[in-house]
């Protein structure tokens, strides 16, 4: 592919990207507003349980070759395909199988469980074979011709949820919509790829393709595990309303970060790539993305703080009543470790995947054994405080400190100033209203603005100079 035609395939499929993602994060916010005050805590609980469950599933099926094909020249998506077949298939089979094993690991005797995980093999078959297409569009830089099966499946998937739910089906509104939609997806994406990718099979050559997937495969599964070893651990602890209490607190604390980080991320790795052999640069490109995510997040945890009640009954309703405990915890957690989201990307680049192994896995191991001591000793509570203890963001930081010394320590001075600035406009809403009032939740938005406009009027020339900047090896603005 040429330069400039890989630039505006490049352009093309960063805009496509980016709807879709507004779409999804539009339709599902909305389906949420509606499900979380149709469905029983518990039912939540069953679901926030189960459904990490095979997303780790997910990456033991995909042994991390839906990556490793994106950088190798030969694109095998055949292997890809009787990967996704075959293992899939089989991985299917025993997870249908083990339910009732399975299940056991989930302390509340739901009367349903074996039932529903045995329906969500299907989710687990259907988006292996989704992977493929949806894989080969990403890396010929065609995301545009996904965007269709993406809003279809967003909004099949919140109608039928949204329509059962009223109907009374209530957990199994959640199920049988993620199954149908994962379905409906991958016919979607393999209708529009037929024809049109490349299905050539190495023969003899997966076994290989696979090892050498393996240190992305072990990034991926570890990643979903950070991210999701907490309502595993509730699960087998507690009845299903804690752990749907405490997954509704979760997702509330970090979801201004889910939604904020996919948007930088892919103005950030480009410049990366640019930077790789210039360690000012490629440090400056992390340093001003990692200030910008930081500066939307820290008075968005502060608000959250103050508002936890009446932000949950906004969002879910009533019924959550334990969730605002957890969030107050919860929402400082996006803010202990500012760098290791994108650190990795910049470990990547500099191709130390084996120390971003280790980060993660120092992490996820605290939050796990943390996790399982702190819940014996303080409740479904501890969990959340060990959120607050990522052991594995102190080795990402030596790793950038090796990278960029004087760029880590300007950094850190950088940090210090975003996250002390809103603190006396929310000491004075905390001192001025009352708890859970609607003029603590007013005032506070109000300071959420101000902080940002203080935030941008010290760094906002920077900021638009970074994102408008070609990411390319003129660009002076990551300085």
């Amino acid at each position: 592919m040429k330069t400039t035609e890989a630039t505006r395939r490049f352009l093309h499929s960063s805009g496509a990207a980016i709807f879709s993602q507004a779409w999804r994060v539009v339709v599902t916010f909305g389906t949420m507003l509606v499900l979380k005050r149709l469905i029983p805590a518990a039912d939540w609980g069953l679901w926030n349980w189960a459904l990490p469950l095979f997303l780790i599933l997910g990456a033991v099926r995909d042994l991390g070759l839906v990556f490793h094909v994106v950088r190798i020249k030969s694109r095998p998506y055949a292997n890809l395909l009787a990967l996704e077949l075959v293992w899939g298939s089989l991985l299917v089979g025993f997870t249908f199988l083990g339910a009732p094993l399975l299940a056991r690991a989930y302390s509340d005797p739901h009367p349903e469980i074996v039932t529903v995980l045995r329906l969500l093999t299907l989710f687990l078959f259907f988006e292996g074979l989704s992977t493929v297409p949806r894989v080969f569009f990403e890396t010929e830089l065609k995301i545009g011709r996904a965007v269709a099966p993406e809003l279809v499946r967003n909004f099949f998937m919140a109608a039928t949820a949204v329509g059962l739910a009223f109907a009374g089906f209530e957990l199994w509104s959640l199920v049988i919509a993620h199954v149908a939609s994962a379905a409906l997806y991958a016919l979607m994406l393999w209708w529009r790829a037929w024809g049109e990718i490349p299905l050539h099979y190495q023969r003899g050559e997966t076994l290989r393709l696979i090892r050498d997937s393996l240190p992305l495969a072990s990034i991926w599964f570890l990643t979903i595990l950070v991210r999701h070893v907490d309502p595993l651990i509730l699960g087998w602890r507690y009845e299903g309303e804690v752990v749907g209490n405490y997954v509704f607190a979760y997702e509330n604390a970090f979801r201004v970060s889910e939604i904020v980080f996919p948007a930088v991320a892919r103005s950030l790795y480009p410049a990366l790539v640019a930077f790789r052999d210039e360690a000012a640069r490629l440090f400056g490109a992390f340093s001003l993305t990692t200030l910008f995510m930081q500066a939307v997040e820290v008075p968005v945890a502060y608000f959250l703080f103050l508002n936890a009640e009446m932000t949950l009954l906004i969002l879910g309703g009533s019924q959550w009543v334990e969730a605002p405990t957890y969030l107050r915890i919860l929402c400082f957690a996006p803010l202990v470790d500012p760098f290791t989201r994108l650190g990795g990307e910049v470990l990547k680049v500099k191709h130390r995947d084996a120390y971003w192994i280790l980060c993660t896995l120092v992490t996820m191991l605290t939050f796990l054994i943390g996790g399982l001591y702190l819940t014996s000793v303080m409740g479904p509570v501890g969990m959340a405080w060990i959120n607050l203890v990522p052991l594995g963001g102190v080795l990402m930081a030596r790793a950038l400190y090796q990278i960029d010394p004087a760029g880590l320590r300007s950094l850190v001075t950088k940090l210090a100033y975003v996250y002390l600035v809103p603190v006396p406009l929310f000491v004075a809403v905390h001192v001025a209203t009352e708890v859970a009032s609607k003029l603590r939740f007013g005032v506070s938005l109000v300071a959420i603005g101000l902080s940002l406009a203080i935030v941008y009027r010290k760094y906002g020339n920077d900021f638009v100079a970074y994102f408008r900047a070609p990411k390319g090896g003129d660009a002076e603005a990551a300085q």
